[in-house]
């Protein structure tokens, strides 16, 4: 499923999450672990399914943290049962 900043997968198997943001999103490694703080912050607000890969998409650096955890909760929300 994806959003306009953000693609999750909610895989059959596993537990856990991760979030996945590749060098083309964010080249510098900075960049990177910033945004994963940001969307693991957003996660732990939320009710999650036991597995969860989410992959934030180069335009989520200007989005606001009370926008990625909306469309988190969007999302989730299509595809929880």
């Amino acid at each position: 499923m994806s959003s306009e900043h953000l693609s999750v997968i909610i895989p059959a198997e596993g537990r856990g999450y991760a979030i996945v943001v590749s060098k083309k999103a964010a080249r510098l490694s900075v960049t990177r672990h910033r945004i994963k703080r940001r969307v693991l912050a957003a996660l732990r607000t939320l009710e999650l399914p036991r597995a969860l890969i989410v992959f934030p998409k180069a335009s989520v650096s200007s989005v606001s943290y009370q926008d990625i955890q909306t469309e988190l909760a969007a999302l989730l929300s299509k595809n929880h049962h």
